[in-house]
């Protein structure tokens, strides 16, 4: 029996073998892999105040844009009115009929219900709500609704047609609301085209009907307090925001460095969020505004400076000439700021 050709391939296999191993030798390199990752010891997780993609993993750019973290405390207030809610009552009325036709053979007859929707106007919708009447019938009251409903009864006739009616009404207490007063007025049938002031809105076959609505007067309210880190950027005259980082809820807050008046305490405004506001402790506050006012100094004396932030400051410093925009921010303490 010949071996060669079991010989010839297994050489051959041996020799593919040798070349698998020398290309794996090859391409494997000998230096490790670098790859640039961000910092696992200071994880970060974007809340639900975020209004920027965050930029823990670029360190130059933090380095660059923002000084040294300041501890701090803070609130977090907003001056956005609650919308307006006021009870109202949707009203329909409609009319069963009850139809028997008698035939000519002795006690035959043909009896056949059908319904009927009844219009009515905003004053009735109120007299069954005041009165608690259905046409000469009481009304039930429930939780939320009164109501009458029945079917007529009556008797037929030998070959004739007799008739039956019966009024039955339904008033139903709703919840309306308005963000505010010029947007339109939220109901659970949808947006009603009307203002608070109509007091009535028809609907199908449905009248709707409210009455006085208590008036929102000025509104402030808490949405929380944390304690946290303050960064103020390098140069505020190009960058007029400062940022907030709580770590421990994990949430990072924009907002403008020049206070606002809109507040009762001094507060900051938050950028991207219509009427909320920071406020800090005395320190605090002490520190954003001589940023403030070293920033008001540059965009003054700077002249070909040009960037929004100082537009806006020459701006205010422009339309109001008569008072010193140190004076301005004076509200921020008790004691009195003297130029320097």
């Amino acid at each position: 029996m010949d071996a060669t050709p079991k010989l010839q391939t297994s050489l051959s296999s041996i020799q593919t073998i040798l070349l698998t191993l020398c290309l794996l030798q090859y391409i494997n390199p000998t230096h490790p892999i670098y790859a640039t990752v961000c910092d696992c010891n200071n994880v970060k997780i974007r809340g639900i105040l975020d209004l920027e993609s965050p930029y823990y993993c670029n360190n130059d750019a933090m380095e660059n844009q923002h000084s040294t973290r300041i501890p701090t405390s803070y609130t977090l207030i907003t001056n956005q009115k609650p919308a307006a809610t006021w009870k109202g009552w949707t009203c329909r009325q409609w009319t069963k009929t009850k139809k028997i036709t008698g035939s000519f053979w002795i006690g035959s007859f043909d009896t056949t219900y059908s319904k009927e929707t009844k219009l009515i106007t905003p004053l009735e919708c109120w007299r069954m709500v005041n009165d608690k009447k259905c046409g000469e019938n009481n009304m039930q009251t429930g939780p939320t609704s009164i109501s009458f409903t029945a079917t007529p009864t009556g008797e037929g006739k030998w070959y004739a047609v007799k008739e039956y009616h019966t009024l039955n009404c339904i008033a139903e207490q709703i919840t309306v609301r308005q963000e505010r007063p010029d947007q339109p007025i939220e109901s659970p049938f949808g947006l009603l085209n009307t203002t608070q002031q109509g007091g009535q809105y028809f609907i199908n076959q449905n009248v709707i009907v409210w009455g006085e609505r208590t008036t929102n007067h000025s509104y402030s309210q808490t949405l929380l307090k944390g304690k946290g880190y303050l960064e103020i950027p390098r140069a505020p005259e190009i960058n007029n925001s400062s940022r907030l980082l709580d770590d421990i809820r994990q949430i990072e807050i924009s907002f403008l460095n020049k206070p606002d008046k809109d507040v009762a305490a001094t507060g900051f405004k938050v950028t991207g969020i219509p009427l909320t506001y920071l406020t800090f402790p005395a320190e605090t506050t002490k520190i954003l505004y001589e940023t403030f006012k070293a920033t008001i100094n540059i965009c003054l004396k700077n002249t070909n400076l040009i960037t929004s932030v100082c537009e806006e400051y020459r701006y205010l410093h422009k339309s109001r000439p008569q008072r010193s925009l140190l004076q301005e921010v004076q509200f921020l303490f008790n004691t009195p700021i003297k130029d320097e």
